[in-house]
């Protein structure tokens, strides 16, 4: 049943929480983004739910729960304003930004990479042995695409706690049968009562639906075979996960960890500890892309962004753009209607995600070396032209400096003479991109260098965020070439100095 919202844009909630603009809605209940005129810059998620005389309790159920709450994977709540006569009752808790696990995967179909669906097997397990671990435990119920935040450098928020409930001893199955068909384990439709296996069926269903593109949350016979990117060890672990009896699962996320970490345990992943808790390391540094074009209008900035989209296939992937004139950050904010903000520190410790790539703001010398330290696989970095202090150095000491020139022959003397006067000349770990050039243009230009310099033409592609192409191939057969997508040994001096 759908309500009419008693919220409007500028209407102020409780004399402190001024709406913005609507971000969710559902049956029973809305999502606004509200500011906090207490607070200045600080801001909130007001979810208003309506209620049916003999359900009002259930709101203020969810609100005393999540009161109970402390985890790092959850939202805070900040303020409750219980059930009215007519029903209404608002919820404030954090605004947590970035875009759902089911928006991500519309954007980008496919199968999620294998390290990306590892990293949220061992993110929510980490959280369900946290609310299970409670006495009585707390059963979430609702473990599906909807209901998990990415919110950049591979983190996750679990959210939406509407039907979650304390486990009750003696009971003999659910007063509700609540719960998202095809996540939701049996048992939450009359089966029996849903316990701790429940919340390790959903998570099984949404593995399933990661490694399958979203075409399946059920597991059926040969499924093993529609799974080919998926490591060995992980497909029994989703099949016990998914039994359909609540005794043959695994009975506690302890297990499923236990089970887990031979693959939490590769380099940069999250490891069990003794005490069965998840303990996160520190990982290896990202991979450092980072693009300087020789002159401007070589269309530097668009191949970084190629790049980015070709890299997000295969982990975390963020991109920078450090040319003091970039305008990238505020073009892909206005994209997803949040025009800039007039006093712009946020933008420095949020970023925006998009097209499954994370986009941050340039606003201090120290940017580079901050993104560095967070949870990448790759960071693509925009030099523009360069021209700036830090931005030869921060070239010449990445993983894959890519060079982009042009392909004309009547313009390769500049070319030429651009690596003399940058002194990189020596430094053959170069990769250059001729955009829009033959392959002639290429392979007389590495002649012209002694073949020490690896030289690509790289063709058209209008859109920079397609998944496909030639100009992806090529790409694709030059990050691979280099032989970097592994981290590379060699010490970061320009972030050591940062640091």
């Amino acid at each position: 049943m759908n309500f009419a919202s008693r919220l409007a844009e500028g209407q102020v909630l409780g004399g402190r929480y001024r709406i913005v603009r609507r971000i969710g809605s559902g049956g029973m209940s809305q999502v606004y983004l509200a500011e906090d005129m207490r607070l200045p810059g600080q801001r909130w998620a007001v979810k208003e739910s309506f209620s049916q005389p003999g359900s009002r309790t259930a709101v203020a159920a969810e609100a005393e729960l999540l009161i109970s709450l402390n985890h790092r994977l959850l939202p805070r709540v900040a303020d409750f304003f219980p059930p009215d006569g007519q029903g209404c009752c608002y919820l404030v808790m954090d605004y947590i930004e970035g875009m759902t696990l089911a928006e991500y995967m519309k954007e980008n179909p496919g199968p999620l990479a294998a390290g990306r669906i590892i990293s949220c097997a061992g993110q929510l397990l980490e959280v369900l042995q946290y609310l299970h671990g409670h006495r009585p435990p707390v059963i979430y119920r609702d473990l599906k695409p909807g209901n998990i935040m990415l919110t950049g450098g591979g983190d996750l928020k679990l959210i939406d706690f509407g039907i979650a409930r304390s486990f009750r001893t003696g009971a003999g199955e659910d007063t509700e049968k609540l719960g998202t068909a095809g996540f939701a384990a049996p048992e939450q439709y009359g089966g029996g009562q849903s316990g701790p296996a429940a919340d390790l069926y959903g998570l099984g269903a949404l593995l399933l639906y990661m490694a399958s593109g979203g075409i399946y949350s059920r597991w059926e016979p040969g499924m093993e075979a529609k799974l080919p990117g998926l490591p060995e060890r992980l497909i029994p672990i989703i099949r016990r996960l998914l039994r359909y009896h609540p005794e043959e699962r695994f009975q506690c996320a302890e297990d499923v960890l236990e089970a887990l970490q031979p693959l939490l345990e590769l380099p940069g992943k999250s490891r069990l500890t003794e005490g069965g808790h998840l303990d996160v390391p520190s990982r290896q540094r990202p991979v450092m892309i980072a693009a300087l074009g020789v002159a401007a209008g070589l269309g530097t900035t668009h191949t970084s962004l190629a790049v980015s989209s070709c890299l997000a296939r295969k982990g975390e992937t963020a991109w920078i753009g450090l040319s003091p004139d970039s305008m990238v950050f505020d073009r892909i904010r206005s994209l997803l209607d949040n025009p800039p903000e007039s006093a712009d520190t946020a933008a420095a410790e949020r970023p925006l995600s998009w097209k499954g790539i994370d986009f941050w703001a340039c606003s201090a010398q120290d940017a580079l070396s901050k993104l560095y330290e967070k949870n990448y696989d790759y960071i693509v970095a925009d030099l523009g032209t360069g021209g700036y202090d830090g931005a030869l150095e921060a070239f010449a000491d990445s993983d894959i400096p890519l060079l982009l020139a042009s392909g004309a022959d009547w313009r390769l003397e500049d070319t030429l003479h651009w690596l003399r006067r940058s002194g990189l000349t020596p430094l053959t770990e170069i990769c250059i991109g001729l955009p829009l050039a033959s392959r002639s243009a290429a392979a007389l230009l590495t002649s012209v260098l002694g073949g020490e310099i690896q030289v690509y033409s790289l063709p058209l592609q209008v859109n920079p965020f397609q998944r496909s192409g030639k100009l992806i191939g090529v790409l694709d057969q030059l990050l691979d070439g280099t032989g970097k997508l592994a981290v590379s040994a060699k010490r970061k001096r320009w972030f050591q100095k940062k640091n």
